[in-house]
């Protein structure tokens, strides 16, 4: 394969380095999902639990509401 033809994808790169500096700060991360809708990371520590929802970019409104969905989905529970 020759350097330069591998297409890039931003949007993984940028979840390893979250996924990264999570782990880097002590925290036992996870993947979490709510009926159809998936959190990217779900991160445990001392203070309690957080999620993470990792986008590129979310300028687009639709984008936004998509990435919003998934937190909104989490908090609607019981």
């Amino acid at each position: 394969m020759l350097l330069g033809t591998q297409k890039i994808d931003a949007g993984h790169i940028l979840e390893n380095v979250v996924y990264l500096e999570l782990l880097r700060r002590e925290n036992k991360v996870f993947v979490g999902k709510v009926d159809h809708f998936e959190v990217d990371f779900v991160a445990q520590n001392s203070k309690g639990i957080e999620y993470y929802q990792v986008a590129l970019t979310v300028r687009d409104e639709k984008t936004l509401q998509r990435e919003l969905r998934h937190l909104q989905a989490i908090q609607e529970l019981p």
